[in-house]
């Protein structure tokens, strides 16, 4: 439990977090910490209908609306990059996005 609040309250904290199902129909939070800032680079288009900000230590992607980065294999999306991550199911992340290896954007300026 206290492992917990201090997820909730560093979350709280930094801004960014994570809503994850418990597998029983129910919600708890979850830190889930990118540190962004405030506005992003540029986006450059690495696939048709999907972007990539550029030159970050972090790959965060744009795509049909939101904002999805990964860690660990998991998938995260909001509409704001600031704040507002839930988990995605893998099934539910664009097809090209799932299918690029880990880092491989990581740093991207474009080709």
């Amino acid at each position: 439990m206290k492992t917990l609040l201090s997820l909730m309250i560093m979350a709280v904290l930094t801004g960014c977090y994570a809503t994850v199902s418990d597998g029983r129909g129910g919600r708890e939070e979850a830190a889930f910490t990118l540190n962004l800032p405030e506005v992003l680079p540029p986006l450059v288009v690495v696939h048709p209908g999907i972007s990539v900000a550029r030159d970050m230590d972090e790959e965060v992607f744009y795509s049909d609306g939101y904002y999805w980065a990964r860690r660990d294999y998991t998938w995260y999306r909001s509409h704001d990059h600031r704040r507002g991550w839930s988990r995605v199911d893998a099934r539910y992340v664009p097809g090209p996005l799932s299918q690029s290896p880990p880092g491989r954007y990581r740093r991207y300026r474009g080709e």
